[in-house]
């Protein structure tokens, strides 16, 4: 397959991961100046932090880096799950448009797809992209590498999930989940887990996390519906209103 066929099939299956080939215009950057220089990350931290609805720039460092994680790697987390080649994820073959807070748009620039195992996707994905970029926003922002790998895990499984629930067979995408945190569990270890809870014949599947992104401490003060902070029996009882509505 080539990036074009990949890309058209992930998003045939999931609209809201629509990526592009090209970037034009002034909101793209790329992933490898967010990646490789410091003060370019700086910069677009703090320029997000209004858009959060906080003024620590702690606070917007660990949501940026969830908004950012996810963006990057769900077009090719989701291509894994549909057992599609991947698009190249190296930081210098990927662009973000940051005209928002969260990342909106991600753009693949090299034309190579590849197909990888887990333990290869862990090793394009993770260790050649975003590891450095964890290491990057905990150098420069009071945020623990646990939290910012924590919300990385949670992205990851946000891409899984959203590729689950598209009516596929349901059976190889979990397991296609299982084996790539598996491969990562260096880095993944203890920040999650995916949980079924099932009611009435209808069954959802879940990422259970043990860190928090610290949504709550902005101007919504709201926790996200999987939050660490939630009371198990609470978090349950918001899964099955949801499975019911």
């Amino acid at each position: 397959m080539t990036l074009d066929e990949v890309l058209r099939t992930v998003a045939e299956r999931v609209p809201y991961l629509a990526a592009s080939t090209a970037i034009e215009g002034d909101d793209w950057v790329r992933c490898d100046a967010v990646v490789d220089e410091p003060a370019r990350l700086a910069e677009v931290v703090r320029g997000t932090a209004a858009g959060f609805g906080t003024d620590d720039v702690a606070v917007a460092a660990s949501l940026f880096a969830e908004a950012y994680a996810f963006r990057v790697a769900a077009v090719p987390l989701a291509a894994f799950a549909l057992d599609l080649p991947v698009p190249d994820v190296a930081p210098a073959s990927v662009a973000v448009r940051i005209d928002k807070p969260r990342p909106p748009a991600v753009a693949y620039l090299s034309n190579t797809v590849l197909a990888l195992d887990a333990k290869g996707m862990v090793e394009a994905l993770v260790d050649a992209h975003l590891r450095p970029f964890v290491t990057s926003v905990h150098e420069q922002f009071a945020i623990g590498e646990r939290n910012l790998w924590g919300n990385v895990a949670a992205a990851c499984a946000v891409a899984f999930r959203a590729v689950e629930s598209s009516g596929v067979d349901r059976a190889p995408v979990r397991d296609r989940a299982s084996v790539f945190f598996e491969a990562g569990a260096e880095v993944f270890r203890g920040l999650g887990a995916f949980t079924a809870v099932a009611n009435d014949g209808r069954e959802g599947w879940y990422w259970d996390r043990t860190s928090c992104c610290l949504w709550f401490r902005t101007a919504g003060s709201e926790l996200c519906d999987n939050c660490s902070l939630l009371d198990p029996s609470e978090l349950h009882a918001r899964r099955i209103v949801e499975l019911r509505g």
